[in-house]
């Protein structure tokens, strides 16, 4: 075939490298497409890429397409060599294999060889609803292959400029940026994860950059030669050598020649604008930095545990109620994983006086904690930017606000880690008798203090940026990345401190029991007890010790040097070997956690059949209430935006629940059923609705079980929305309330009432500031757990209420009685609450409602009670609360009026008012009066009849009975048992409280006919198959069937 002309072929590498990459892999994945290949003259046209006149990128390429094909067809290394004698690049079979050879070593000196692409799956970057993860960059910097979706292609172009509108920047002269120049370079790696993270903010984005440029960044990943990228300080230098390498300048990483690959684009000042802002730098950076620190972590515990047993360490403060007091959730989490690794050992906890090791050890979950939640945290900051789209140059950021600090924050962290992690191995060391470790000692510590010394110059260059200064984003991720290092380093000390210390021991225990010779006493004492030290050690360190010892392989103990840079090898993150690893003990901690005896979450309960049977009457009462009332119900979701929630609940906001930030939206788990109505109603601009809802909430309070407050409950809302006449849906909502509480039969309860702004008033006579009005009404609603001396200490000394204001508000909240009775006190002129303006509204507003509720007879349930002041920062209007009288459950229903609250997210109020009732509690009460009436159980069943059969081989006829029976409406069933005996059977209709039994043998069956016995009445009567459907509605009192029972079919001979 006769070479085409080097035009014509550079159009067809273009081609090739934009669709190549995935479609290589596909088309050449058995030996007759790539014969197809090979026949359809593609094996020429590579080996011309590897000829004189094309760079490192065509040649790279043409490298990789033929190494798949040869690798799998014999008629492809045939043509191969035919064609490299022809070629005249290229004179004979040689000299192709001397160039691949050559290509194949230049790509190992960069350390980003990627194994053949036909054994590699491309990634596809740009997909219709794709977002771009952390995991993708490291896997691009790995030197996995990258695709660019058609779809994101075509809008990249639709976004681009005509081609006739681009107009070419001038290419920057050699040497202009003698600084970057002068600069230490990125490694490979981070130079490949920089490129990766600007491609995807590109394919993701509408910065109107070309498609042109786009697909030069693949290329530039697909090839394994990357621009030399200078390791400055922020974004904008690094940034700025990447854009001119799109002009083709710049010195290559894989070959430090003044070439890169392919036929560089070129950019347009717009687009170098576009490539040049935004933190693609230190995210790229960042991602492998992030990445690696995670796997440390999650390696450092399983290290750790090693160092405790070879130097006996305590385990005491690892205990759950150690750490659960002090209230950190990952140091929690660390601590169990120690327990679960620690448990079963012999070892941990037998050093002793001046042996005992320090803080290192000690402080190990709340260390490794904190370092976890700053890798969380580093991390949710580059997720961010690794997502962000690229936009044009007017709306690009030029550098991340949050990202340089997080990641100042994980440094620290880490080398905090480093830090504790070599004291722990100069520890164990030390118990190792003739030991000398000052070497391995010296050099690591050097390593740390290093990192130790950047971390300390990065955080002063962080504080002392002014805001006008772009922050050294790219300085922070190298930073991050030299820490990462120096976990590494020291961790692999530690381990191989301790793996060395614990074979140092197993071996000197085993000599004097060599010495003695005697065999038999060894058995003796191992009869006794007295199992080697491997047995000593906990279950999980004892994985982990072999894997680490199987890892390291050949290194093995010969000398602590030797066992280091073993440990070295298997602890270097994002390594396979490394991967391996935490794939092991991770798998040994799930095992391990899967047989520890598990435990219901703190503040919440499970319900046994029983006790929903209860809790289920209780729903019917309560929304037969609701729909008597003509109320329609809806649903929200358990969580909503945290913005929704908060500022709504006053101090109360501490107890709402947040969602762990997983780089989208921030989310809380619901409060109460308020809130979530009132977005209800303004995101669907609803204008009057009745309406309940039944549904579960969650707050983050101190839970009392037996008061029936937990942290996980239900609430029973019922909630009138719009504008009524004053009052008259204030009163409904009372009188719903008033009416479940009858119907529930739970005893005495009263409903207390008042009314804000009363309270807004009564504050003021008192003169207290209107800032603090909140503060003091929240703690004015203490007052029904507390008496009047705690709250008056509240209000003086924590809210700084003068004294003798405090004592003006206590003459208020003393005021208690009958509604119209009290409100005529309050109405008279002599009275300050009369006389003030303000309160003269709520006041007429209260005289209208208690009026309807006297209409309504409800009025008796209420109490007027001033000392009423729910803490909720929505209420505006009326307030009530119910309790139960002489009950310690607190209070079971509460609600009021809010009239501003749908405001607050669509700008326009929807007067509201509602109650809700706190089930939990009611079903406490419930409980407690079931248990001390020593009433018959609740059946936690519906099931009326019971299928029972005499003799072998009924199971498939009483199956076929109990249908007809459902069909008919009927709750039936039919035992498991395949021949069960009658005295089962009539155990277990007695226990459950079934009330008959459907009897029947092969006689009955013959005869057409069963037996019902009714276990009250201890009766039994024979009924004709075809009455039975009607005689069991009969004495089940439901109404009549139309549709005759199915006979059985006989029994089987």
């Amino acid at each position: 075939m006769p070479p085409l002309p080097r035009r014509d072929l550079r159009k067809l590498v273009r081609k090739l490298d934009r669709n190549a990459a995935g479609a290589l892999a596909s088309l050449a994945a058995n030996a007759a497409t790539a014969d197809a290949i090979a026949a359809a003259g593609a094996i020429p046209l590579l080996l011309q890429l590897l000829g004189p006149g094309f760079n490192d990128s065509a040649k790279s390429f043409a490298c990789r397409a033929l190494k798949a094909l040869g690798a799998i067809s014999q008629a492809c290394r045939n043509a191969i060599s035919a064609a490299a004698i022809a070629d005249a690049g290229a004179t004979n079979a040689t000299t192709t294999t001397s160039a691949l050879e050559e290509m194949v070593r230049r790509e190992n000196e960069v350390g980003h060889s990627p194994p053949p692409m036909a054994s590699i799956r491309s990634l596809t970057i740009g997909g219709v609803g794709a977002t771009p993860s952390l995991d993708d960059v490291v896997r691009i910097a790995g030197g996995q292959p990258v695709v660019l979706d058609t779809n994101a292609c075509d809008r990249i172009k639709k976004a681009s400029p005509p081609p006739k509108a681009f107009q070419a920047e001038p290419a920057p002269a050699p040497g202009s940026d003698d600084a970057s120049a002068a600069a230490a370079g990125l490694l490979p790696r981070q130079a490949r994860a920089v490129v990766a993270t600007k491609l995807l903010s590109l394919v993701n984005g509408s910065s109107g950059v070309r498609l042109q440029v786009c697909q030069y960044l693949a290329e530039l990943l697909n090839s394994g030669v990357v621009p030399r990228l200078p390791a400055v300080e922020t974004d904008a230098g690094l940034l700025s050598a990447l854009a001119d390498a799109c002009h083709g300048a710049g010195a290559s990483a894989a070959t430090g020649d003044a070439s890169a690959p392919g036929d560089a684009p070129g950019l347009s000042a717009a687009e170098r604008a576009v490539l040049e802002g935004g933190a693609s730098g230190s995210a790229g950076v960042a991602c492998l930095a992030v990445a690696a620190a995670r796997q440390l972590l999650a390696l450092a515990p399983a290290v750790a545990a090693l160092s405790i047993e070879a130097a006996g360490a305590p385990v005491k403060p690892f205990d759950t109620a150690v750490i659960n007091a002090q209230g950190y959730k990952s140091a929690a989490a660390v601590a169990d994983e120690l327990r679960t690794l620690l448990e079963g050992s012999k070892r941990a906890g037998r050093g002793k006086g001046t042996d005992a090791p320090g803080a290192a050890f000690a402080m190990l979950p709340q260390r490794l904690g904190a370092a976890v939640e700053a890798v969380a945290a580093a991390y949710q900051a580059t997720r961010s930017e690794v997502t962000c789209e690229a936009l044009p140059a007017a709306g690009q950021a030029q550098s991340s606000p949050v990202l340089p600090s997080a990641l100042g924050a994980l440094s620290k962290a880490l080398v905090s880690v480093a830090q504790d992690s070599q004291a722990r191995a100069r520890h164990v060391m030390a118990q190792v008798p003739g030991l000398d470790a000052g070497a391995q000692i010296s050099s690591v510590g050097a390593i740390v203090a290093a990192a130790q010394q950047r971390v300390l110059l990065c955080g002063m260059a962080l504080l002392s940026l002014e805001p006008s200064q772009p922050a050294p984003g790219v300085t922070a991720a190298l930073t991050a990345a030299e820490a990462v290092a120096a976990v590494t380093q020291a961790l692999a000390l530690e381990a191989a401190a301790a793996l060395f210390a614990l074979a140092a021991s197993q071996a000197s225990a085993a000599q004097p029991e060599a010495a003695e010779g005697a065999a038999e006493k060894a058995g003796k004492d191992k009869g006794k007890g007295g199992k080697d030290k491997d047995a000593a050690l906990g279950k999980g360190t004892m994985v982990a010790q072999k894997l680490l010892t199987a890892a390291m392989g050949a290194a093995g103990f010969s000398d602590l040097e030797a066992t280091r840079q073993g440990c070295l090898a298997t602890l270097t993150p994002l390594e396979p070997a490394c991967n391996n690893l935490i794939g092991g003990i991770r798998e040994m901690l799930e095992s391990n956690q899967a047989r520890r005896k598990p435990k219901i979450a703190k503040g919440t309960r499970d319900y046994m059949p029983e006790q929903m049977a209860i809790r289920e009457k209780a729903f019917s009462a309560i929304t037969g209430v609701f729909k008597r009332h003509g109320a329609v119900t809806i649903d929200t979701p358990v969580f909503e935006l945290r913005e929704t929630l908060t500022g709504k609940y006053g101090e109360d906001s501490k107890l709402i629940y947040d969602l762990a930030d997983q780089g989208g939206e921030l989310l809380s788990l619901r409060y109460d059923l308020t809130v979530p109505f009132a977005r209800f109603v303004a995101v669907h601009n609803t204008v009057n609705i009745k309406r309940y809802h039944i549904g579960k909430v969650y707050r983050r309070d101190q839970p009392q079980m037996n008061r029936g407050r937990f942290r996980e409950f239900f609430q029973c809302d019922f909630d009138i929305a719009g504008a009524y006449p004053t009052m008259v849906a204030d009163a409904e909502v009372i009188k719903v309330l008033v009416e479940i509480l009858t119907d529930l039969q739970l005893g005495q309860f009263e409903v207390k009432l008042n009314h804000r702004g009363l309270l807004d008033a009564m504050l003021e006579v008192a003169g207290v500031p209107p800032e603090k009005f909140r503060a003091i009404c929240s703690a004015i609603d203490k007052l029904d757990k507390a008496p009047w001396e705690e709250v008056r200490a509240e209000m003086v000394d924590e809210k700084g209420l003068p004294g003798d204001v405090a004592d003006i508000i206590g003459t208020f909240v003393v005021l208690r009685g009958k509604p119209i009775e009290l409100l005529e006190k309050l109405c008279e002129p002599s009275h300050a609450l009369s006389q003030h303006k303000g309160s003269a509204a709520a006041l007429e507003e209260l005289r209208h409602l208690f009026g309807f509720l006297t209409a309504m007879g409800a009025v008796h349930a209420v109490v007027f009670d001033l000392s009423l002041a729910r803490g909720l920062d929505y209420y505006t209007g009326v307030i009530y609360e119910a309790v139960m009288q002489g009950s310690n459950v607190g209070s079971i229903a509460a609600g009021g009026r809010y009239d501003t609250l749908v405001g607050m997210f669509s700008g326009k109020d929807v007067p509201s008012v509602g109650v809700s009732i706190g089930i939990e509690r009611v079903f406490a009460i419930m409980e407690a009066q079931a248990q001390e009436a020593g009433a018959a159980p609740v059946r936690s069943t519906q099931t009326q009849v019971l299928v029972a059969s005499i003799g072998n081989g009924m199971q498939a006829q009483r199956m076929e009975l109990a249908s007809t029976l459902w069909r008919a409406g009927i709750a039936a069933e039919f035992g498991f048992k395949a021949n069960p005996k009658m005295g089962d059977s009539l155990g277990a209709a007695f226990d459950a409280g079934i009330p008959f039994m459907v009897l029947f043998g092969s006689t009955e069956i013959e005869a057409g006919v069963v037996k019902v016995k009714d276990i009250a009445a201890k009766t039994e009567d024979e009924v004709p198959l075809a009455l039975l459907v009607e005689d069991l509605k009969r004495r089940l009192a439901l109404p009549p069937s139309v549709a005759p029972p199915v006979a059985p079919a006989a029994p089987p001979a």
